[in-house]
C-alpha cells in the first residue's frame, strides 16, 4: 500500500508539470534570488580573494610559499616574491553577465588559464567557453614569473572573487531533537513495501577504525525503533575484507539498506585502508538477513555509495562525492565508465554522502560538506552541513547547490506513507544520534525545513 501510495504522489506531481501547475525543469529555479545575492555579497566579505602560491618551478611538487590575495595577479607583499618561479593563483570566480568573458593575463608570458569543473573533469580555456550568470567557477592561473614583473587578469564582465565555493543561507538544526537514543551517524532511512521503516546507519562510532557491525532497525511510526541486531559484523562475516584491511581494524561505515527488484540489499563502505565499498545481498529476501556478498571482492572503488532506481528500472551506484555508474542487473559490477553528478559550473554538491530522490520530473541531489561559516567581527567557523541541487534528468546537470541544513551532514531525503518528505541528520546539537526533519518543496522545486 505504501508503495502505491508513492507512486500516486509521482504520478501527481507529473499531473501538475504538465498542466503547468508545477515547473517541470530545473531552468532557472535555482537561480539566486535577490535576497540570496545580498547574502553572497555578504559572505564575500570575508571570504574576497584568491589563494597564491609560488613553486620553485612549473612541475614542483609543492610550493615554497603559499597565501591569499585580494585579487588574481595581485602580487602580496612577502619576501618570498622577491625570487623567481611560478606562480599559481586558485578561485571561485562569477561573473555579472554570460558569455566567454575573453579571459586574459597581461605583463608576463606563457600564461595558462584553467577552467577546473571536478576531478574527472577540467579544461584550458579558450574561446569556446562559455561562463553564466552569476554562476561561480573554479578557476586557476598559472605563469612564470620573474620579480619586476607586473601581471594583470582582465576579463569583458564584473566578477567577484571568493577563495572557497560560496556557501550560505541554510536552517540551524538547534530544535531537532535525537529520533532514538542511538549511537548511529550517517543515518539512513527507507520506507519498506510493506509500509515499514527501516534505518541503518555507521553503527556506535565511538572507534573510527572498529565500527565492525552493520545493524537494521525497524519502526511502524518513526518514532519507536527496534533494533533487529547485528545482520553483518566483521568478525563474523568478512572474508576477502581482511585481506585488505591487515592492520586488524574494521571500519565498516555508512551502510544504506536499498529494495530492488524484490530482494534487499545492503551497500557499504570500508574506510581506513581500504576506502571503498561492496554490496551485501539478504539471503531469505527479509530485512533482517542474513546477508551475503553479491561478490568476493569490492564493488566501489570508494566510499558512501548509495543506490537510485529510476522510473525505467535502471539503477545508477552514487559514491564519493557524486561519481557514478550503471549497475549491472545482479548489482556485482558497475557497467559503464564513471561520470559526475555536478551543478552547471561543474562543482559537485558536496564532498561525500550522495544520495538522489525522485520527486515529480525533478531529480534531488544531496550531499554533505563542511562549510566555513563567517562572523560579522571577522572569525570564522565551520560545520558538518547538508546541501542540495535539482535537475530534470538524473545526470544532470544539475543546479547550483543550495544549503539545506546546517549541521545536518551526511543523511538522506524519503517520502512517508502519508506522501511527507524527510531529510535524516545527524550532527550539531544531535551529536552522532539519527534525527529527521520535515521537508517543505515550494512551487519551484526548492526545499525548505518545516
Amino acid at each position: 500500500m505504501a508503495y502505491v501510495l508513492r507512486k500516486l504522489v509521482s504520478v501527481f506531481l507529473s499531473l501538475l508539470a504538465v498542466l503547468g501547475l508545477a515547473n517541470p525543469a530545473p531552468e532557472g529555479i535555482m537561480s539566486y534570488t535577490e535576497e540570496e545575492l545580498a547574502l553572497l555579497d555578504e559572505y564575500l566579505q570575508y571570504s574576497r580573494g584568491a589563494q597564491v602560491a609560488l613553486y620553485e618551478k612549473k612541475d614542483a611538487p609543492a610550493p615554497v610559499w603559499q597565501g591569499t590575495a585580494e585579487a588574481l595577479c595581485e602580487l602580496p607583499d612577502c619576501e618570498e616574491l622577491a625570487r623567481a618561479g611560478y606562480l599559481r593563483y586558485t578561485a571561485y570566480i562569477a561573473f555579472s553577465a554570460e558569455g566567454n568573458q575573453r579571459l586574459r593575463v597581461s605583463g608576463v608570458k606563457n600564461a595558462k588559464i584553467t577552467v577546473s569543473y571536478n576531478e574527472l573533469r577540467s579544461e584550458t580555456y579558450s574561446p569556446a567557453t562559455v561562463f553564466k550568470e552569476n554562476v561561480f567557477y573554479k578557476i586557476e592561473l598559472a605563469f612564470p614569473y620573474t620579480p619586476g614583473q607586473t601581471p594583470v587578469f582582465r576579463a569583458d564582465s564584473a566578477y567577484k572573487l571568493s577563495v572557497n565555493y560560496p556557501s550560505f543561507g541554510g536552517v540551524p538544526s538547534n530544535e531537532i531533537s535525537p529520533l532514538a537514543d542511538i549511537h548511529l551517524r550517517d543515518p539512513y532511512i527507507m520506507t519498506g513495501p510493506d509500509g515499514v521503516y527501516y534505518m541503518t546507519g555507521t553503527y556506535d562510532p565511538a572507534d573510527w577504525s572498529n565500527t565492525k557491525e552493520i545493524h537494521v532497525y525497524r519502526s511502524a511510526d518513526l518514532a519507536n525503533w527496534e533494533d533487529l541486531g547485528a545482520v553483518w559484523n566483521y568478525g563474523r562475516d568478512a572474508t576477502w575484507q581482511k585481506k585488505l584491511l591487515t592492520d586488524g581494524s574494521s571500519p565498516v561505515w555508512a551502510p544504506e539498506l536499498h529494495y530492488i527488484r524484490g530482494n534487499y540489499y545492503i551497500c557499504y563502505s570500508l574506510g581506513w585502508g581500504a576506502m571503498n565499498g561492496s554490496v551485501l545481498k539478504s539471503v531469505t529476501g527479509l530485512p533482517e538477513g542474513p546477508y551475503e556478498d553479491v561478490r568476493s571482492g569490492a564493488v566501489f572503488d570508494a566510499i558512501d555509495s548509495t543506490f537510485f532506481t529510476d522510473d525505467d528500472g535502471t539503477v545508477y551506484a552514487i559514491s564519493g562525492d557524486g561519481r557514478w555508474a550503471k549497475m549491472s542487473r545482479d548489482l556485482k559490477y558497475e557497467v559503464t565508465a564513471k561520470r559526475s553528478l555536478v551543478s552547471e559550473s561543474g562543482q559537485p554538491v558536496g564532498f561525500e554522502g550522495c544520495c538522489v530522490i525522485k520527486l515529480g520530473e525533478l531529480y534531488y541531489l544531496c550531499s554533505a560538506s563542511y562549510t566555513v561559516h563567517y562572523r560579522a567581527d571577522g572569525a570564522s567557523y565551520q560545520t558538518y552541513d547538508s546541501y542540495y541541487a535539482v535537475a530534470s534528468r538524473f545526470e544532470g546537470p544539475y543546479s547550483e547547490r543550495r544549503l539545506l541544513l546546517v549541521n545536518g551532514g551526511h543523511g538522506n531525503l524519503f517520502l512517508a506513507n502519508d506522501g511527507t518528505l524527510y531529510t535524516t541528520l545527524f550532527s550539531g546539537p544531535l551529536g552522532e544520534k539519527p534525527g529527521i526533519a520535515t521537508i517543505d518543496i515550494a512551487p519551484d522545486g526548492r526545499l525548505t525545513v518545516r
